[in-house]
């Protein structure tokens, strides 16, 4: 799969909101929160004459419990608990607040285990089963969204598939998720679940179908964010580099509490590549280099974006300048980053917007390193051999002229496969072709026809048909 887990980790914390979330305005858990912060010396005494007044209602009693577990003092909150159960052990209301002390005291088999209770006590109360889902989300998601799906045959209207599908998302289920959140319509759905839905459907490679829910919830948040970004990764997915700079600029100018992240710098680069806008490119590029929230690594490598940017541009000097950059960045040299910069000059020396001098100029930096490497790594060899013998041929010098720089390095370079006893199809190919090469140059170049015929020699071993071989030698 393309994206890797720590994609999903940093993705998923710029784009999902937490879930679960449910504040409810409770005037008598307010009340005793302030008797208690009052610091009265008979405040137990207030709460106790306050709590006589509702003696027998479990629901009442249990915010005073909550009042006193907001204040962390869970002995007197298991006291209002147990009364609460006591009340009516058909409310769910005690077995929830003993759930919950059980929850801040890290005792999670006691806090299932009450949660349960509240589930059995009032079976249409959706808190026992939506607490004990929450409990067992990370530890067992199945059997949290079996309890949901018990909730749903005792209440039908109550949105189990949402908190399904956010319990499956947070545990990385993603197909799991994604055929919960199937099930709802997008209108039913609060921001941050549409773009979880989405999310997952992206992190799925479902790119279509994650950019039509993301456009949806677009539709309705305009600036959000999460949404801009998302229809940006998609279009980029698919190659709609124009609609993918549109929603670029949308995330960077036009959304709201934008927390630009480093493959959102990424995807907008990405796009706007696509869409041939390499100046425009390089410039959120080198925005993502001064960025406080990108990592060193990730910097080195937009070096090489923006030199390959400035490569696209033929604005060589800064190209070089950032290869040099990235090439320095590395704690150990190798073939291919010294390579790079031989390479550099090489695409110069190929562009046709390349003046003559200048190509002159690339031609000689070029061959002189990769003489440098051919010396530097003896592996490479045969490599760097064909790679000098291809370069003459983009100067702007006639025929004869470029095949008197080509013949030597061609020369060389079959000597190398020549001497290889494992020689590949592949190799034996180019092998021919180099002896072409060096036959012509014998032959129009040096005008040595016996140096001409001994190659031809050569190469009528390999390609006993070879039309160019069987002239010089005679051969009909």
């Amino acid at each position: 799969m393309k994206i890797k887990n720590i994609f999903l980790g940093a993705l998923m914390t710029v784009i999902v909101a937490p879930t679960f979330a449910q504040v409810q305005k409770d005037e008598i858990k307010d009340k005793v929160v302030a008797i208690i912060k009052s610091g009265a010396p008979d405040k137990d005494k207030q709460i106790k004459a306050l709590a006589k007044e509702f003696k027998k209602d479990a629901a009442k009693l249990a915010s005073v419990g909550k009042a006193y577990l907001a204040e962390k003092d869970y002995v007197n909150a298991k006291v209002y608990a147990d009364m609460a159960i006591k009340a009516n052990s058909k409310c769910a209301e005690g077995f929830l607040l003993a759930g919950n002390i059980a929850v801040a005291k890290d005792d999670a088999g006691e806090a299932a285990t009450q949660f349960q209770q509240a589930m059995y006590a009032d079976p249409k109360d959706p808190n026992g089963y939506r607490r004990y889902a929450q409990m067992m989300s990370k530890a067992s998601p199945q059997d949290a969204v079996n309890a949901l799906e018990t909730l749903r045959q005792q209440r039908p209207d109550y949105p189990v598939d949402l908190i399904a599908a956010e319990i499956y998302s947070d545990a990385g289920k993603m197909d799991l998720a994604i055929q919960y959140y199937d099930k709802v319509n997008i209108a039913d759905m609060k921001d941050y679940q549409i773009s979880d839905y989405a999310t997952n459907l992206f992190l799925s490679q479902n790119y279509e179908k994650s950019l039509n829910v993301a456009t949806q919830g677009h539709n309705k948040f305009a600036r959000n964010a999460s949404f801009n970004r998302l229809m940006m990764f998609n279009q980029t997915e698919l190659k709609d580099f124009e609609a993918a700079v549109a929603a670029g600029d949308r995330l960077f100018n036009a959304s709201d509490s934008a927390k630009i992240s480093s493959f959102d710098y990424g995807y907008y680069g990405r796009a706007l590549e696509g869409a041939n806008k390499y100046q425009e490119a390089i410039g959120i590029y080198e925005q993502m280099l001064k960025a406080d929230n990108v990592k060193d690594d990730e910097k080195l490598e937009v070096n090489k974006k923006i030199s390959d940017g400035y490569k696209k541009i033929s604005d060589y000097a800064k190209a070089e300048e950032y290869l040099n950059k990235y090439i320095q960045g590395h704690p150990q040299s190798s073939f291919s980053l010294e390579e790079s910069v031989a390479m550099l000059y090489a695409d110069q020396l190929a562009d046709e917007t390349t003046p003559a001098a200048q190509k002159q100029a690339a031609y000689d930096k070029a061959d002189a390193l990769y003489a440098a490497l051919g010396q530097k790594y003896p592996d490479n060899a045969a490599y760097v051999a064909n790679k000098r013998a291809q370069m003459p041929f983009s100067l702007a010098l006639d025929d004869k002229a470029k095949l008197k720089l080509a013949g030597p390095r061609y020369l060389e370079f079959a000597n190398i496969l020549a001497a290889k006893s494992d020689r590949s199809a592949g190799e034996t190919k180019m092998l021919v072709n180099a002896y072409n090469a060096v036959t012509a140059y014998y032959v129009h170049v040096v005008e040595d026809m016996d140096k001409a015929k001994e190659i031809a020699g050569r190469l009528i071993e390999i390609d006993p048909e070879n039309g160019n071989a069987k002239a010089i030698l005679g051969i009909k």
